[in-house]
């Protein structure tokens, strides 16, 4: 009976979580994952043997894993041609590198409870929520994670509220999040202590609002104010190629090759009544089949398919596309990094005037995570792409008028390799390009959770992105995290916008300049009121 009323109350956390995130029911519940951490912590008793806490939380994360995550099977299942149990066998391998923080967290509390660290310093033991809200924040953004998740990030349904996201971004999301839950299991905390930290949750709630109503106006002033603003129309086309198609057209099929190029032809030359003109148009991910060798001297001299020169003249625009820049040939004959995921920038001339090559592989699609063994393996594993990793941060210049980065794929969710990127340009970018290619995910609802990730960058660094993907969600979106335009998934069209821009180069967040050396800025705060609060506590009971 115990044992099935653990099973009962691990799935009904594990269904809490996925609750604020994207889900197949397409019901929301922001505070979700809370009240699902709450549960969890208070089935994992710290003073049980560690295996029985780590076995707890398997079972936990293998629910998440099959409600919310099934599309890693389904993708299996579907392109990987393995039976349906197999797939599902391998689905729960995702278990282990879903929020991978919490397996340490609990390491290191069996450590400290272990030894006894807690008695040594019993002084301090009422900084125990705050502390371990701060080491699960640290160990959530700063473990690896390829597709990172992380308890704040449910915020973002309120995002243009979202006011201090630009200044400590969202490490303070998931701190006060993680000290609600912290809090409310900790029974032995002084009241004073208790209510300081219930305070401190409430302040932070209610300061953001007031400061992105500033960050509204501003948005709305920049539609109607033709000095202080630039507009650039852009063209996102979102050609809707089925995985098997795109494969069958990289493997040099004729016929798929055409159907591929002639669909994106055919979108980028459309005519248009909304926009009276194209200023930049944007395909997806790999959009061209085909590898392009570049000329490495002098970009503008690369051989360059006869398609763009036909849609640079008929549009005068710049093409912004998904391809494989060719770098090399091995003299084995292998692909092993011999193409670089790509993207690609053409002028108006069709001459390719720039170009970025995607650092942040996926491991199992694009690379192997075993280093300098990468090369042998790929010898026995053809089936991987084995792409180079890029090493540049280009920043895209249009008409000396607009500048923009462009990250491909999961890129995007990682803040802080966006904050890298941002920090390398001599000069703060327009906007963010982000090109995707979700196909392989199938009709499942990973391509939604992706775009709820992705959001976040908006808001931190307070600049729209451009998202264009193959099968969708194609998507505009500005510096307050809301979508102003989409195509949803497997529609074949296009997404036409006039995105207003400020004239002058904006000034770099204070979370683009310090990122998590900002949050740490408010937790030192916190914790030195809490040390007065202590102090002062102990002197009226002295």
């Amino acid at each position: 009976m115990q044992k099935a009323k653990l099973f009962f109350l691990l799935l009904i956390a594990a269904f809490l979580y996925t609750l604020g995130f994207p889900n197949v029911l397409s019901l929301y519940l922001p505070i979700g994952p809370l009240f699902s951490y709450i549960i969890l912590f208070k089935v994992l008793n710290a003073e049980e043997k560690l295996k029985f806490q780590i076995a707890k939380y398997f079972l936990y994360n293998l629910f998440i894993t099959l409600i919310s995550f099934y599309w890693v099977a389904s993708t299996f299942k579907e392109f990987g041609g393995l039976p349906l149990p197999v797939a599902l066998l391998l689905n729960t391998l995702f278990t282990f590198i879903l929020n991978p923080h919490i397996w340490v967290f609990l390491v290191l509390k069996h450590f400290i409870i272990k030894k006894n660290i807690i008695s040594k310093f019993i002084s301090l033991r009422a900084l125990i929520p705050l502390l371990y809200a701060l080491v699960l924040t640290t160990l959530e953004y700063w473990i690896p994670q390829q597709f990172p998740i992380m308890l704040g990030q449910p915020w973002i349904i309120f995002s243009d509220s979202l006011g201090l996201a630009s200044i400590f971004g969202i490490p303070a999301y998931s701190f006060f999040s993680y000290l609600v839950v912290m809090q409310f299991l900790d029974h032995s905390t002084p009241k004073k202590i208790k209510i300081f930290n219930y305070i401190s949750v409430i302040i932070f709630i209610a300061i953001n609002p007031l400061l992105s109503s500033h960050s509204s106006l501003q948005e709305a002033q920049l539609e109607n104010d033709n000095v202080n603003s630039k507009k650039i129309n852009i063209r996102l086309v979102q050609a809707n190629i089925s995985n098997f198609l795109k494969i069958a057209s990289e493997q040099g099929r004729y016929a798929s090759v055409q159907e591929v190029i002639q669909r994106y032809h055919q979108l980028s030359i459309k005519p248009n009544k909304d926009l009276e003109s194209i200023d930049l148009i944007v395909w997806p991910e790999t959009a061209y089949p085909y590898s392009i060798t570049t000329d490495k001297e002098k970009l503008s001299n690369s051989a360059i398919p006869l398609v763009f020169n036909h849609v640079a003249k008929s549009t005068k625009a710049y093409t912004l596309f998904g391809g494989y820049d060719h770098t090399k040939d091995n003299a084995d004959g292998s692909m092993y990094q011999t193409d670089f995921n790509s993207a690609m920038l053409l002028n108006p001339d069709g001459e390719l005037s720039q170009i970025y090559h995607k650092h942040i592989l996926i491991p199992f699609g694009e690379t192997l995570p075993f280093g300098p063994l990468n090369e042998i393996i790929s010898k026995y594993l053809p089936e991987i792409a084995f792409f180079a990793k890029g090493v540049d941060y280009t920043v895209f210049n249009i008409k000396d008028k607009f500048k923009f980065i462009s990250s491909i794929c999961y890129e995007l969710i990682q803040p802080e390799y966006i904050r890298e990127y941002l920090n390398q340009a001599n000069e703060r970018a327009d906007f963010m390009i982000n090109l995707t290619n979700d196909s392989w995910y199938g009709d499942t609802i990973e391509p939604e959770q992706h775009l709820f990730l992705a959001k976040w960058r908006a808001i931190e660094f307070k600049l729209p992105i451009v998202r264009s993907t193959n099968t969708g969600i194609s998507t505009i979106i500005d510096s307050q995290g809301r979508e102003l335009k989409r195509l949803s998934p497997y529609i074949t069209g296009n997404v036409d916008y006039s995105l207003h821009l400020p004239y002058n180069s904006q000034p770099k967040t204070l979370y683009q300049r310090f990122g998590y050396l900002s949050f740490l800025a408010l937790f030192s705060l916190l914790f030195l009121f809490q040390l007065i609060l202590i102090k002062l506590r102990n002197e009226n009971h002295s």
